[in-house]
């Protein structure tokens, strides 16, 4: 029987990250591998070599680059894991470098500036803006008051992050449209997993808080099946090979007014809980169910 051994972040406290392993793990004994459990630590690499795995099944989340720390050491170590390598996990966790690639394949994101704390900054950028950290996802620093729209809205929301701890801060245009997040599975030939729609105002964003309320969460998430659909194929499979994702991904975007998909980021290491998580509703929408992606992961790493 082989053996997959699932690595998480054992201090990881948000739902999507702790209530998954056990998902996780059951799906795998489904596929007949024989499972265990190894969070990161200091024992880590004693404990890989111990258990001598099959494949590693990476579910090490973090916020910021911690998140590469894993993969790293798994290739070091020659040993077969899933989802993307530390490089394109590191780029797909900083937005900044995310744009800048995709930016030079032709592929469509807002116009943005970034600042660090204590940069002098002239804004060139023309209103309304969305500012969140740079670094991270799950929404993690945007709330409500991300979009402004004028000078002190701005200058406010940039103090306010900054002395929450951001270093970091992404000043983006806003993209007055419909949220879209889009799932894509495979490695040398991807494909669209599904796409779905936050139900929410032309005018509103997905916040941090938002995303906290589970249920209300649940219920805003619909199939998307408006226009430009294949437009939006296009450009997230050119995205998912500019980034070089492997395995598979989560690729938000917002659907301008004027039938542009605009990419504002790249998830190579998206949440697999099977109520919470998108990956997982799109996997159940197309039949292919929870196991099935599970399965999916582990082929294609």
């Amino acid at each position: 029987m082989k053996k997959c051994v699932v690595v998480y972040n054992r201090y990881r406290d948000i739902i999507t990250a702790k209530e998954s392993i056990d998902y996780i793990r059951s799906a795998i004994v489904e596929l007949g591998y024989s499972c265990s459990l190894v969070p990161f630590d200091d024992d880590f690499m004693s404990n890989i070599r111990r258990e001598d795995p099959y494949v590693v099944f990476n579910y090490y989340t973090s916020t910021g680059y911690p998140q590469i720390t894993v993969p790293s050491i798994l290739e070091e170590m020659n040993v077969r894991y899933t989802g993307s390598d530390p490089l394109t996990q590191a780029i797909a966790i900083d937005k900044e470098y995310t744009g800048i690639i995709l930016q030079f394949y032709g592929i469509p994101v807002p116009q943005s500036l970034v600042l660090k704390k204590g940069d002098r900054f002239v804004c060139s950028l023309r209103f309304p803006l969305i500012v969140k950290p740079a670094l991270g996802g799950s929404s993690e620093g945007i709330s409500g008051s991300a979009i402004v729209y004028t000078e002190r809205e701005l200058d406010n929301v940039l103090e306010e992050l900054f002395s929450k701890g951001y270093d970091k801060l992404l000043v983006s245009s806003f993209i007055k449209g419909r949220e879209l997040t889009v799932g894509v599975v495979g490695s040398k030939s991807p494909e669209i997993l599904g796409i779905l729609e936050t139900e929410i105002r032309a005018d509103e964003i997905l916040t941090e808080e938002l995303k906290e309320e589970l249920d209300v969460y649940d219920r805003r998430i619909t199939a998307y099946s408006g226009p430009c659909y294949e437009y939006i194929e296009d450009v997230i499979l050119k995205s998912y090979k500019a980034i070089n994702c492997k395995g598979y991904s989560r690729i938000d975007i917002r659907l301008g007014e004027d039938g542009v998909p605009y990419v504002i980021d790249v998830n190579a290491l998206p949440g697999l809980h099977p109520r919470y998580s998108y990956l997982p509703r799109m996997a159940e929408d197309t039949g292919l169910g929870y196991t099935g992606l599970i399965i999916e992961i582990i082929e294609n790493c």
